[in-house]
Protein backbone atom coordinates (compact mmCIF):
# COMPACT_ATOMS: atom_id res chain seq x y z
CA UNK A 1 0.00 0.00 0.00
CA UNK A 2 2.91 2.04 0.37
CA UNK A 3 4.25 1.82 -3.31
CA UNK A 4 4.80 5.07 -5.28
CA UNK A 5 2.27 4.07 -8.00
CA UNK A 6 3.30 7.74 -9.63
CA UNK A 7 6.95 7.04 -9.65
CA UNK A 8 6.40 3.36 -10.82
CA UNK A 9 4.41 4.70 -13.82
CA UNK A 10 6.96 7.18 -14.60
CA UNK A 11 10.06 4.94 -14.55
CA UNK A 12 8.80 1.32 -14.37
CA UNK A 13 10.95 0.93 -10.82
CA UNK A 14 9.22 0.50 -7.20
CA UNK A 15 9.57 2.89 -4.47
CA UNK A 16 8.33 2.82 -1.21
CA UNK A 17 6.73 5.90 0.12
CA UNK A 18 8.68 6.92 3.55
CA UNK A 19 6.73 9.11 6.32
CA UNK A 20 7.55 11.20 9.09
CA UNK A 21 6.34 9.96 12.43
CA UNK A 22 3.37 11.93 13.30
CA UNK A 23 3.61 13.87 16.65
CA UNK A 24 1.56 13.10 19.53
CA UNK A 25 1.68 16.64 20.63
CA UNK A 26 0.24 19.81 19.49
CA UNK A 27 1.04 22.56 21.79
CA UNK A 28 0.17 26.43 21.49
CA UNK A 29 1.75 29.23 23.63
CA UNK A 30 -0.19 31.92 24.15
CA UNK A 31 1.82 35.64 25.03
CA UNK A 32 0.60 38.43 26.42
CA UNK A 33 1.88 41.73 25.15
CA UNK A 34 -0.46 44.01 26.74
CA UNK A 35 1.26 47.25 28.29
CA UNK A 36 0.87 45.81 31.92
CA UNK A 37 3.25 43.37 30.69
CA UNK A 38 5.67 46.08 30.25
CA UNK A 39 6.16 46.62 34.02
CA UNK A 40 9.28 45.59 35.48
CA UNK A 41 11.46 46.38 38.84
CA UNK A 42 14.56 44.39 38.26
CA UNK A 43 16.52 43.26 34.87
CA UNK A 44 13.56 42.36 33.05
CA UNK A 45 9.98 43.22 32.61
CA UNK A 46 7.30 40.54 32.67
CA UNK A 47 7.36 40.49 28.84
CA UNK A 48 10.95 40.36 28.82
CA UNK A 49 10.61 37.16 31.16
CA UNK A 50 7.46 35.62 29.75
CA UNK A 51 9.23 35.44 26.17
CA UNK A 52 12.07 33.75 27.59
CA UNK A 53 10.19 31.81 28.67
CA UNK A 54 8.16 31.19 26.21
CA UNK A 55 11.66 30.75 23.42
CA UNK A 56 12.33 27.98 26.18
CA UNK A 57 9.25 25.94 26.07
CA UNK A 58 9.53 26.39 22.35
CA UNK A 59 13.09 24.17 22.26
CA UNK A 60 12.13 21.65 24.45
CA UNK A 61 9.11 20.97 22.59
CA UNK A 62 10.43 21.21 18.90
CA UNK A 63 13.99 18.70 20.27
CA UNK A 64 11.02 16.17 20.88
CA UNK A 65 9.63 16.20 17.60
CA UNK A 66 6.54 17.92 19.08
CA UNK A 67 4.48 20.74 17.22
CA UNK A 68 4.62 23.81 18.43
CA UNK A 69 2.69 26.95 17.73
CA UNK A 70 2.64 30.61 19.08
CA UNK A 71 -0.29 33.25 19.46
CA UNK A 72 0.55 37.09 20.78
CA UNK A 73 -2.35 38.78 22.64
CA UNK A 74 -3.46 41.92 23.72
CA UNK A 75 -6.77 43.33 23.23
CA UNK A 76 -6.73 41.03 19.93
CA UNK A 77 -5.38 38.22 18.64
CA UNK A 78 -2.00 40.07 17.68
CA UNK A 79 0.16 37.25 15.86
CA UNK A 80 -0.66 33.41 15.03
CA UNK A 81 1.95 31.29 13.96
CA UNK A 82 0.28 27.52 13.22
CA UNK A 83 2.20 24.37 15.14
CA UNK A 84 5.07 22.82 13.10
CA UNK A 85 7.31 20.22 14.63
CA UNK A 86 10.26 20.69 12.27
CA UNK A 87 13.60 21.99 14.00
CA UNK A 88 13.81 24.75 11.64
CA UNK A 89 10.71 26.24 12.90
CA UNK A 90 12.42 27.47 16.33
CA UNK A 91 13.84 30.35 14.08
CA UNK A 92 11.14 31.86 13.48
CA UNK A 93 9.73 31.43 17.10
CA UNK A 94 12.53 33.36 18.08
CA UNK A 95 12.25 35.98 15.68
CA UNK A 96 8.68 36.47 16.88
CA UNK A 97 9.85 36.58 20.47
CA UNK A 98 12.70 38.93 20.47
CA UNK A 99 12.24 42.08 20.91
CA UNK A 100 8.26 42.55 21.52
CA UNK A 101 7.04 45.50 22.86
CA UNK A 102 4.25 45.50 25.86
CA UNK A 103 1.37 47.83 24.52
CA UNK A 104 -2.39 48.62 24.94
CA UNK A 105 -5.07 46.59 27.24
CA UNK A 106 -5.90 43.13 26.82
CA UNK A 107 -8.82 41.32 26.47
CA UNK A 108 -7.91 37.34 26.87
CA UNK A 109 -11.69 35.87 26.99
CA UNK A 110 -12.36 37.43 23.13
CA UNK A 111 -9.13 36.35 22.29
CA UNK A 112 -9.48 32.75 23.76
CA UNK A 113 -12.74 33.07 21.81
CA UNK A 114 -10.99 34.23 18.71
CA UNK A 115 -8.35 31.40 18.74
CA UNK A 116 -10.93 28.64 19.32
CA UNK A 117 -11.50 28.91 15.74
CA UNK A 118 -8.01 28.35 14.49
CA UNK A 119 -7.42 25.43 17.04
CA UNK A 120 -9.64 22.97 15.66
CA UNK A 121 -7.86 19.63 17.43
CA UNK A 122 -7.05 18.60 20.65
CA UNK A 123 -4.28 20.21 22.13
CA UNK A 124 -1.84 21.34 24.76
CA UNK A 125 -2.37 25.38 25.82
CA UNK A 126 0.35 27.14 27.61
CA UNK A 127 -0.69 30.83 28.37
CA UNK A 128 2.07 33.24 29.82
CA UNK A 129 0.27 36.57 31.20
CA UNK A 130 -0.22 38.31 33.98
CA UNK A 131 -4.05 37.90 34.18
CA UNK A 132 -5.16 41.51 34.67
CA UNK A 133 -8.43 40.84 32.91
CA UNK A 134 -11.95 39.56 34.01
CA UNK A 135 -11.18 36.51 35.68
CA UNK A 136 -14.65 35.03 36.16
CA UNK A 137 -14.81 35.26 31.42
CA UNK A 138 -11.11 34.11 32.10
CA UNK A 139 -11.90 30.95 33.99
CA UNK A 140 -15.62 30.94 31.50
CA UNK A 141 -13.67 30.64 28.58
CA UNK A 142 -10.88 27.72 30.01
CA UNK A 143 -13.81 25.71 30.44
CA UNK A 144 -14.57 25.47 26.99
CA UNK A 145 -11.19 24.51 26.09
CA UNK A 146 -10.99 21.93 28.95
CA UNK A 147 -14.72 20.58 27.65
CA UNK A 148 -12.91 20.06 24.14
CA UNK A 149 -10.62 17.61 26.07
CA UNK A 150 -7.46 20.53 25.72
CA UNK A 151 -4.76 20.16 28.67
CA UNK A 152 -4.10 23.70 29.79
CA UNK A 153 -1.66 25.03 31.48
CA UNK A 154 -0.99 28.92 33.01
CA UNK A 155 1.80 31.04 33.91
CA UNK A 156 0.77 33.49 36.21
CA UNK A 157 3.73 36.48 35.45
CA UNK A 158 3.79 38.37 38.39
CA UNK A 159 6.81 40.93 39.03
CA UNK A 160 7.99 40.70 42.93
CA UNK A 161 6.70 44.85 43.66
CA UNK A 162 3.33 43.73 42.65
CA UNK A 163 3.12 40.61 45.04
CA UNK A 164 5.23 43.00 47.54
CA UNK A 165 4.07 46.36 47.02
CA UNK A 166 7.06 47.70 49.14
CA UNK A 167 6.70 51.49 48.33
CA UNK A 168 7.33 53.29 51.53
CA UNK A 169 7.23 57.29 49.93
CA UNK A 170 4.56 59.49 48.16
CA UNK A 171 4.40 57.30 44.87
CA UNK A 172 2.51 58.51 41.49
CA UNK A 173 1.14 55.37 39.90
CA UNK A 174 0.26 55.31 36.63
CA UNK A 175 -1.64 52.99 34.48
CA UNK A 176 0.42 51.40 31.95
CA UNK A 177 -2.60 50.32 29.58
CA UNK A 178 -4.74 53.83 30.00
CA UNK A 179 -3.72 57.50 31.29
CA UNK A 180 -4.74 56.97 34.48
CA UNK A 181 -2.62 57.92 37.13
CA UNK A 182 -2.86 58.32 41.35
CA UNK A 183 -1.26 59.62 43.83
CA UNK A 184 -0.77 58.41 47.39
CA UNK A 185 0.66 57.59 49.95
CA UNK A 186 1.35 53.85 50.00
CA UNK A 187 1.03 52.95 54.01
CA UNK A 188 -2.79 54.23 53.41
CA UNK A 189 -3.72 52.07 50.64
CA UNK A 190 -1.03 49.03 51.03
CA UNK A 191 -3.86 46.51 53.24
CA UNK A 192 -6.12 47.63 50.85
CA UNK A 193 -3.86 47.08 47.83
CA UNK A 194 -2.48 43.27 49.60
CA UNK A 195 -6.47 42.63 50.28
CA UNK A 196 -7.55 43.04 46.29
CA UNK A 197 -4.29 41.30 44.84
CA UNK A 198 -5.24 38.67 47.08
CA UNK A 199 -8.38 38.09 46.09
CA UNK A 200 -7.50 38.50 42.82
CA UNK A 201 -4.76 35.43 42.75
CA UNK A 202 -7.10 33.44 45.03
CA UNK A 203 -10.29 33.64 42.40
CA UNK A 204 -7.88 32.75 39.52
CA UNK A 205 -5.71 29.68 41.56
CA UNK A 206 -9.66 28.60 43.17
CA UNK A 207 -11.50 28.88 39.37
CA UNK A 208 -8.25 26.82 38.16
CA UNK A 209 -8.67 23.91 40.89
CA UNK A 210 -11.89 23.44 40.26
CA UNK A 211 -11.61 23.31 36.47
CA UNK A 212 -8.57 20.97 36.61
CA UNK A 213 -6.25 23.81 34.83
CA UNK A 214 -2.68 24.20 35.53
CA UNK A 215 -1.78 27.24 37.14
CA UNK A 216 1.69 28.18 38.47
CA UNK A 217 2.72 31.61 39.56
CA UNK A 218 5.84 33.17 38.71
CA UNK A 219 7.71 35.91 40.23
CA UNK A 220 10.42 37.50 37.94
CA UNK A 221 12.65 37.92 40.61
CA UNK A 222 13.27 33.99 40.16
CA UNK A 223 15.47 32.77 37.84
CA UNK A 224 14.24 31.35 34.53
CA UNK A 225 16.11 28.28 34.97
CA UNK A 226 15.01 27.60 38.22
CA UNK A 227 11.25 28.25 37.83
CA UNK A 228 11.28 26.41 34.51
CA UNK A 229 13.17 23.43 36.55
CA UNK A 230 10.24 23.45 39.22
CA UNK A 231 7.60 23.29 36.67
CA UNK A 232 9.43 20.62 34.60
CA UNK A 233 10.22 18.24 37.74
CA UNK A 234 6.53 18.85 39.51
CA UNK A 235 4.80 17.67 36.51
CA UNK A 236 7.21 15.04 36.17
CA UNK A 237 6.28 13.46 39.56
CA UNK A 238 2.62 14.15 39.20
CA UNK A 239 2.58 12.34 35.77
CA UNK A 240 0.73 15.19 34.07
CA UNK A 241 2.88 15.84 31.02
CA UNK A 242 4.76 13.75 28.43
CA UNK A 243 7.05 16.64 27.27
CA UNK A 244 8.28 17.54 30.91
CA UNK A 245 9.77 13.97 31.29
CA UNK A 246 11.17 12.76 27.53
CA UNK A 247 14.77 13.71 26.27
Amino acid sequence: KHIDWKVLGRSDKYYLKQFEEETNLRAYILLDTSGSMGYGSGAMSKLEYSATLAACLCYLLLMQSDAVGLVLFGKDLIKYIPPRSKGSHLQALLQVLEGLKAQGTSNLPGVLNEFAEKEPRRSLIIILSDFFDNIPEVLKSLRQFKQRKNEIVLFHILDSYELEFPFDKLTLFESMEDSNQVLAEPSTIRDSYMAELSRFMEELRQGCLEGQIDHWLINTSTPLDRALLKYLSTRDRLSHSRFSTRR
